[in-house]
């Protein structure tokens, strides 16, 4: 482990440290701890209070992720799916990371987890703000025997297996906007990207990955350009982000079973319930244009359906605005 990893997991006990304290815990000088935690406010965003003669102390308590507590608050029957669980300290994007893995043979059922990530991605490659251990950045690599045309609709069932998680955590009110934002009154608080591999006839290699915010520190979230929201925010206090990765995790593998066996049937229902879109003036933009119109909910399939001129048609793709 590195100065820097080593130097947060100390201070993630929310005490003081002085700098020579640091030094000699982990054998270097003050001069290397006090560049560990250069790095870690400049790169990771971490804010830490530094106070002549106490030391340095975290301005805001933080709770690492930890692989062994996640596992343990998986069920065995669900764990058992699982390949393996990674937790890494920063990455450029948990989806990459996995990306770059699948091809040295890597199968069904890796979890990546991180703690920062310095090029976090949304959906139509935009960029994800990704400030260190405020969040859940989480990626799952799972493989489906099923064509192209059977996978459609699998984000909107990753969405629903999301809001079923935070159910769990008495989380209820969430809304999803399609394909597969989950917000609460208005605010975006989750966001989901799937990247797949395969041929058309199928197997086909899905990425899962989502960024959900936990607790957002607003000094970092400047440069956010839509209105968001934390669970800190929604709960009133602060959520055990490993108890969050572990059913948010249950859910998933669960719902990759169910959407193996009977595609979006499953999640159709509970999609439609929580559709913060239907019979509301909508934006449906395209790269070269933008078609307006009164969103009619999804069908079978997860298409859209948008009514325009008084004539209702599905869409697959495309990005929405709500025009209130």
């Amino acid at each position: 482990m590195n100065t820097v990893n080593s130097v947060l997991r100390i201070l993630s006990d929310g005490r003081f440290h002085s700098g020579s304290a640091l030094g000699e815990a982990l054998s270097v000088s003050r001069a290397a701890v006090w560049k560990a935690v250069q790095k870690l406010q400049q790169e990771w965003q971490v804010r830490i209070n530094a106070v002549p003669g106490r030391g340095y102390q975290l301005a805001v308590p933080l709770t690492l992720l930890d692989k062994d507590t996640i596992l343990s608050a998986i069920a065995p029957q669900t764990r058992s799916r699982l390949q393996e669980i990674q937790v890494l300290w920063s990455v450029d994007s948990t989806n990459r990371y996995i990306l770059n893995q699948a091809p040295n043979g890597i199968g069904s059922g890796l979890a990546v987890l991180a703690e920062h990530q310095s090029a976090g991605r949304g959906r139509r490659g935009r960029h994800w703000v990704s400030p260190f251990g405020r969040n859940l950045y989480l990626s799952l690599l799972w493989d489906f025997e099923l064509d192209a045309a059977q996978l459609s609709g699998l984000s909107l069932a990753i969405a629903v297996a999301i809001t079923r998680a935070l159910s769990k955590l008495e989380i209820n009110d969430v809304m999803l906007k399609w394909p597969n934002d989950l917000l609460w009154q208005e605010r975006k608080l989750c966001g989901v990207l799937l990247e797949m591999k395969g041929e058309a006839s199928g197997p086909w290699q899905v990425v899962i990955g989502m960024g959900m915010n936990v607790n957002m520190d607003s000094i970092t979230t400047e440069e956010i350009g839509q209105p968001w929201v934390d669970l800190k925010t929604i709960l009133g206090q602060n959520l055990d982000r490993n108890k969050l990765a572990a059913v948010i995790l249950s859910e998933l593998l669960e719902a990759m079973d169910q959407f193996q066996d009977s595609g979006l049937s499953p999640f159709l229902a509970e999609w439609r319930t929580r559709d913060i879109c239907r019979d509301q003036l909508v934006e449906l933009h395209f790269p070269d244009k933008v078609q307006q119109g009164i969103a009619r909910g999804i069908d079978l399939n997860g298409a859209l359906l948008l009514e325009s001129e008084g004539v209702v048609k599905p869409y697959h793709a495309g990005e929405v605005s709500l025009r209130y």
